[in-house]
């Protein structure tokens, strides 16, 4: 009879040796991220901390890469937690309205184009007066709206 023998063969391992050279690239600390949120009815992105030029071209390859994928669904910006807006970031957002985007909160890029920051309270923004629009829109919400 042939005996069976026990012993098993171990793969070799690669030894994994760190590189003696020290990385060149270094990324730089920012303050801003993004998350997309893919649901059936909205691509929403969600614009975290400070949004500068130096961010735009990683955005907006994201946009372009997201945008395949649209179809029908809305488009929403999530600003509410956006901290500051260089003159690059105001553009970007602006344009984006022109690709069919809404904004949350609805009057915050409005605002900062005006030079208001988001959490400034409304009440040292000066009174307007409610149009079709706002009044129907403030319905739905079920917002109070003056007649004045």
């Amino acid at each position: 009879m042939a005996e069976q023998s026990s012993q098993r063969t171990q793969p070799a391992k690669a030894s994994v040796q760190p590189s003696a050279a020290p990385s060149t690239t270094r990324m730089r600390p920012s303050s801003f991220k993004y998350y997309i949120h893919d649901s059936i009815a909205v691509l929403r992105f969600q614009l975290i901390g400070s949004l500068t030029q130096s961010d735009i071209a990683e955005l907006n390859g994201s946009w372009r890469t997201a945008k395949t994928t649209l179809g029908s669904r809305k488009l929403v910006l999530d600003l509410e937690s956006l901290r500051t807006i260089d003159e690059a970031g105001k553009q970007w957002l602006a344009s984006m309205s022109a690709e069919g985007a809404s904004y949350l909160p609805e009057n915050f890029l409005v605002s900062c184009i005006a030079g208001q920051h988001a959490s400034e309270p409304e009440s040292d923004l000066p009174a307007q007066k409610a149009g079709l629009f706002r009044k129907l829109a403030s319905l739905f919400r079920g917002d109070r709206v003056s007649a004045a």
